[in-house]
């Protein structure tokens, strides 16, 4: 039998291992294993915030929630939004493949900037989207500060040198 002797190519043990790395990623990769009961705890709440020139909106989507079970905190300068989706009924007769609507209860807090008006907020609940508006204080609103030309005499025409025709 005879030996031949190979020799190695660093470039293809890379590719090897990237071929490796694909399949890997190709196959479905399942995090949690999914079970039928499996309470995951505390729901998160998704928010969107905007800033607008003299207040600060503060959205979130909660569909199916009554807003009286919406409770909404506002503690050295912490936001708070918090509630629970109603936990739907189980039946024993049915065999449920994946649960995906949400129960339980949710918690969200959002750190505001120091230079809004809490006690001056506003809150809307419509169509399953809560809309908080929080104003800000009156010397954090933007301003615009208009320029004054310094230096110019009321009638005197300046040539492009900088001279009045009356200094030539």
């Amino acid at each position: 039998m005879a030996t031949t002797l190979t020799r190695w190519d660093p470039a293809a043990d890379f590719a090897a291992m990237r071929n490796v790395m694909d399949r890997l990623f190709d196959q479905p990769f399942n995090r949690l294993p999914f079970r039928p009961n499996e309470d995951l705890g505390n729901t998160t709440l998704s928010l969107d915030v905007v800033e607008n020139g003299d207040s600060y909106v503060v959205k979130a989507a909660v569909p199916g929630i009554d807003p009286k079970d919406v409770e909404i905190s506002v503690d050295e300068d912490v936001l708070t939004i918090k509630g629970e989706f109603n936990k739907q009924e189980e039946s024993s007769d049915e065999n449920y493949i994946r649960r995906e609507i949400r129960s339980g209860s949710f918690v969200r807090q959002l750190r505001l900037p120091p230079t809004v008006e809490p006690e001056k907020a506003e809150a809307k609940f419509e169509h399953g989207m809560l809309t908080l508006s929080i104003p800000k204080k009156a010397e954090a609103k933007a301003r615009s500060i208009k320029i004054t030309p310094q230096g110019v005499i009321e009638g005197a025409k300046v040539e492009a040198n900088g001279a009045t025709p009356s200094q030539n």
